[in-house]
Protein backbone atom coordinates (compact mmCIF):
# COMPACT_ATOMS: atom_id res chain seq x y z
CA UNK A 1 0.00 0.00 0.00
CA UNK A 2 1.58 3.27 -1.34
CA UNK A 3 2.22 5.95 1.95
CA UNK A 4 -0.51 8.61 1.97
CA UNK A 5 0.30 11.92 0.83
CA UNK A 6 0.41 15.35 3.10
CA UNK A 7 0.08 18.46 1.94
CA UNK A 8 2.88 20.59 1.72
CA UNK A 9 3.27 24.10 4.06
CA UNK A 10 2.75 26.25 1.10
CA UNK A 11 -1.19 24.55 0.86
CA UNK A 12 -2.91 26.13 3.45
CA UNK A 13 -1.29 29.90 1.46
CA UNK A 14 -2.78 28.25 -1.75
CA UNK A 15 -6.20 28.00 -0.02
CA UNK A 16 -6.33 31.36 1.66
CA UNK A 17 -5.24 33.21 -1.54
CA UNK A 18 -8.17 31.21 -3.64
CA UNK A 19 -10.76 32.60 -0.61
CA UNK A 20 -9.29 36.26 -0.76
CA UNK A 21 -9.45 36.00 -4.25
CA UNK A 22 -13.68 34.04 -4.41
CA UNK A 23 -14.37 37.21 -1.74
CA UNK A 24 -12.80 40.12 -3.92
CA UNK A 25 -15.05 38.91 -7.26
CA UNK A 26 -18.24 38.47 -5.28
CA UNK A 27 -17.42 41.85 -3.67
CA UNK A 28 -17.29 43.81 -7.20
CA UNK A 29 -19.97 41.65 -8.50
CA UNK A 30 -22.41 42.94 -6.01
CA UNK A 31 -21.21 46.08 -6.60
CA UNK A 32 -21.88 46.31 -10.31
CA UNK A 33 -25.72 44.84 -9.80
CA UNK A 34 -26.04 47.29 -7.47
CA UNK A 35 -24.60 49.98 -9.75
CA UNK A 36 -26.62 48.44 -12.51
CA UNK A 37 -30.12 48.20 -10.71
CA UNK A 38 -29.85 51.89 -9.46
CA UNK A 39 -28.32 53.28 -12.79
CA UNK A 40 -31.40 51.58 -14.51
CA UNK A 41 -33.91 52.76 -11.42
CA UNK A 42 -32.17 56.08 -11.63
CA UNK A 43 -33.06 56.64 -15.45
CA UNK A 44 -36.71 54.80 -15.58
CA UNK A 45 -38.48 57.61 -13.52
CA UNK A 46 -36.53 60.53 -16.41
CA UNK A 47 -36.38 58.70 -19.36
CA UNK A 48 -39.38 59.88 -22.11
CA UNK A 49 -42.28 58.04 -23.05
CA UNK A 50 -41.60 58.78 -26.25
CA UNK A 51 -38.97 60.90 -28.59
CA UNK A 52 -42.13 63.48 -28.92
CA UNK A 53 -41.74 64.38 -25.43
CA UNK A 54 -38.37 65.17 -24.94
CA UNK A 55 -38.30 67.07 -27.99
CA UNK A 56 -40.83 69.20 -26.65
CA UNK A 57 -38.24 69.80 -23.24
CA UNK A 58 -35.29 70.43 -25.22
CA UNK A 59 -34.67 73.97 -27.34
CA UNK A 60 -34.16 73.70 -30.76
CA UNK A 61 -30.58 74.39 -31.98
CA UNK A 62 -31.13 74.78 -35.94
CA UNK A 63 -28.79 71.90 -36.28
CA UNK A 64 -30.35 68.55 -37.39
CA UNK A 65 -29.72 65.93 -34.93
CA UNK A 66 -30.20 62.39 -34.39
CA UNK A 67 -33.74 61.81 -32.17
CA UNK A 68 -32.13 58.18 -31.05
CA UNK A 69 -32.30 58.10 -27.22
CA UNK A 70 -28.92 57.20 -25.89
CA UNK A 71 -27.71 56.60 -22.09
CA UNK A 72 -24.95 59.37 -20.93
CA UNK A 73 -23.20 59.30 -17.51
CA UNK A 74 -22.99 61.99 -15.49
CA UNK A 75 -20.25 61.92 -12.37
CA UNK A 76 -18.47 64.09 -9.78
CA UNK A 77 -16.06 62.93 -7.20
CA UNK A 78 -17.02 64.78 -4.32
CA UNK A 79 -15.56 63.27 -0.84
CA UNK A 80 -17.80 64.04 2.20
CA UNK A 81 -20.99 64.68 0.53
CA UNK A 82 -24.60 63.71 2.02
CA UNK A 83 -26.26 64.29 -1.29
CA UNK A 84 -25.36 65.49 -4.85
CA UNK A 85 -27.81 65.84 -7.84
CA UNK A 86 -27.94 67.02 -11.47
CA UNK A 87 -29.31 70.05 -11.93
CA UNK A 88 -29.83 70.27 -15.81
CA UNK A 89 -32.05 72.09 -18.26
CA UNK A 90 -33.79 68.73 -19.40
CA UNK A 91 -35.21 68.30 -15.65
CA UNK A 92 -36.18 71.86 -15.42
CA UNK A 93 -33.01 72.72 -13.51
CA UNK A 94 -33.87 70.40 -10.30
CA UNK A 95 -37.65 70.42 -10.39
CA UNK A 96 -37.81 66.88 -11.48
CA UNK A 97 -34.59 65.84 -9.54
CA UNK A 98 -31.80 63.41 -10.87
CA UNK A 99 -30.05 62.38 -7.64
CA UNK A 100 -26.29 60.51 -8.16
CA UNK A 101 -26.18 57.33 -6.57
CA UNK A 102 -23.01 57.18 -4.13
CA UNK A 103 -20.04 54.87 -4.42
CA UNK A 104 -16.61 54.62 -2.45
CA UNK A 105 -14.64 57.25 -1.66
CA UNK A 106 -16.99 60.13 -2.68
CA UNK A 107 -17.61 58.76 -6.00
CA UNK A 108 -21.24 59.61 -7.19
CA UNK A 109 -22.32 58.82 -10.61
CA UNK A 110 -25.94 58.69 -13.04
CA UNK A 111 -27.48 57.79 -16.30
CA UNK A 112 -29.70 60.11 -18.05
CA UNK A 113 -31.26 59.05 -21.16
CA UNK A 114 -30.88 61.82 -23.55
CA UNK A 115 -31.34 62.79 -27.34
CA UNK A 116 -28.83 64.29 -29.67
CA UNK A 117 -28.36 68.07 -28.90
CA UNK A 118 -26.56 70.37 -26.44
CA UNK A 119 -27.57 70.60 -22.40
CA UNK A 120 -26.74 72.96 -20.19
CA UNK A 121 -25.80 71.29 -16.45
CA UNK A 122 -24.77 71.92 -12.84
CA UNK A 123 -24.28 69.53 -10.18
CA UNK A 124 -25.63 70.34 -7.09
CA UNK A 125 -23.51 69.00 -3.93
CA UNK A 126 -24.92 69.47 -0.80
CA UNK A 127 -27.08 72.41 -2.15
CA UNK A 128 -24.64 74.14 -3.37
CA UNK A 129 -23.21 74.45 -7.36
CA UNK A 130 -19.94 72.93 -8.53
CA UNK A 131 -19.05 73.18 -12.18
CA UNK A 132 -17.76 69.27 -13.27
CA UNK A 133 -14.39 69.57 -13.37
CA UNK A 134 -14.26 67.33 -15.76
CA UNK A 135 -15.47 69.21 -18.56
CA UNK A 136 -14.11 72.17 -19.99
CA UNK A 137 -17.12 73.34 -22.39
CA UNK A 138 -18.78 75.89 -20.36
CA UNK A 139 -20.97 78.83 -21.34
CA UNK A 140 -22.31 81.82 -19.30
CA UNK A 141 -26.14 82.10 -19.25
CA UNK A 142 -27.70 85.00 -16.56
CA UNK A 143 -24.34 85.32 -14.90
CA UNK A 144 -24.17 81.96 -13.82
CA UNK A 145 -21.37 79.40 -15.26
CA UNK A 146 -22.91 76.06 -16.59
CA UNK A 147 -21.45 73.25 -18.04
CA UNK A 148 -22.77 72.06 -21.76
CA UNK A 149 -22.89 68.26 -22.72
CA UNK A 150 -22.95 67.27 -26.17
CA UNK A 151 -24.74 64.54 -27.28
CA UNK A 152 -24.23 63.00 -31.24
Amino acid sequence: MPPIKRPGPLFPLFVFLIAVSLVGFFVAASDYYTYSAAAIENTASISPLNKESLLSLTKPTGVSYDTEVKYRKFFITAPGAQKVELLADFNRWGKDPVELKPYRKGYFETSVALTAGEYKYVFSVDGKDVLDPLNKDRQFVDGREICIKTVK
